[in-house]
């Protein structure tokens, strides 16, 4: 499995997890559409940049910055 594909499961994962604050789901759901639509470099560029204003909320539980670390990682390999 390449590392597009993992990120994208890994976000699927996220979207349904009930303990993420709804408003972090939601971002998360239009990251995930944003990638399934097109994966080209300006797509996950803004994915990349979406996913760090997320993880910047202090707002978000430990547990989801550290996953969201994850679904990064796994992005800046494409």
């Amino acid at each position: 499995m390449d590392s597009l594909t993992q990120a994208l499961a890994l976000l699927k994962n996220l979207e349904q997890d009930n303990s993420i604050p709804k408003n972090a789901r939601m971002k998360l759901a239009n990251t995930l559409r944003l990638l399934e639509a097109n994966n080209g470099k300006v797509e996950i560029s803004k994915a990349l940049g979406d996913l760090e204003n997320l993880s910047d909320d202090v707002n978000m539980p430990a547990h989801l910055r550290t996953q969201l670390f994850s679904v990064v990682s796994l992005l800046e390999i494409v």
